[in-house]
């Protein structure tokens, strides 16, 4: 590849320090519902997992009928409340999205207004004007490699030219099969190993700019 047109990051896990606050919202939810989960389980288990599938995998593992409407409400005001109170920054974000020199956005599995509440409280949203996709745009969540090729023809550049950087394994194979450089950050050691000629795991966001340089890309400052 000669030439990078754009950097997608995932949000949460990626930027966002959020995986174990939204695990913590499971635990709540299904409580809401009768049924007690590990913690420990839905972090390591669900990374990357849409909303509506964890919850149709445990009710029907449980035996427990859940509406998923009534489900994601009470899943969502509890994210809302531990954002306000506990969400922090993953280390180096925001001095690499400063440093990023060509287009980036955010592709995500969640909703734009998880994105905008989580990325605007931490002050990031700026980095990211009108360039938040997500898989409930369209209807189609990774891995499937959908989303990135919506984001990349609403940002107006060719998918294969472009990077991603992704916490989990779904994200990253949702790259993979869009044809794209997969950058997996790997700093939690639950994360399934991944190898693949299009995947470069690293465990810190602030080796980013090492590892692109080192393959001939001068896209950061």
């Amino acid at each position: 590849m000669s030439q990078i047109e754009a950097v997608f990051f995932d949000c949460d896990g990626t930027l966002v320090d959020s995986e174990v606050i939204c695990s913590r919202a499971y635990v709540t939810m299904f409580r809401e519902f009768g049924i007690n989960v590990d913690l420990e389980e839905i972090f390591t288990r669900f990374k990357g997992v849409k909303l509506y599938e964890i919850i149709d995998i445990i009710s029907k593992e449980q035996g427990v009928e859940m509406v998923r409407a009534d489900a994601e409400h009470v899943y969502r005001a509890e994210v809302a409340r531990l954002f306000d109170s506990e969400l922090e920054v993953i280390a180096g974000a925001n001095e690499l999205l400063a440093s990023v020199k060509v287009p980036m956005c955010v592709v995500s599995n969640g909703p734009v207004s998880k994105m905008q509440h989580s990325l605007g409280k931490l002050n990031m949203l700026h980095y990211f004007p009108e360039k938040l996709f997500s898989g409930y745009d369209i209807q189609r969540w990774k891995p499937d490699p959908a989303l990135m090729f919506h984001a990349a023809k609403a940002m107006n550049v060719n998918v294969e030219n472009c990077i991603l950087v992704d916490d989990s394994s779904a994200g990253a194979q949702s790259g993979i099969d869009a044809g794209m450089e997969v950058f997996y950050f790997c700093a939690d050691p639950h994360n399934k190993p991944i190898v693949h000629p299009k995947v470069t795991t690293f465990t810190e966001l602030a080796q980013l700019p090492a590892l692109w340089k080192a393959r001939g890309w001068n896209i950061t400052a």
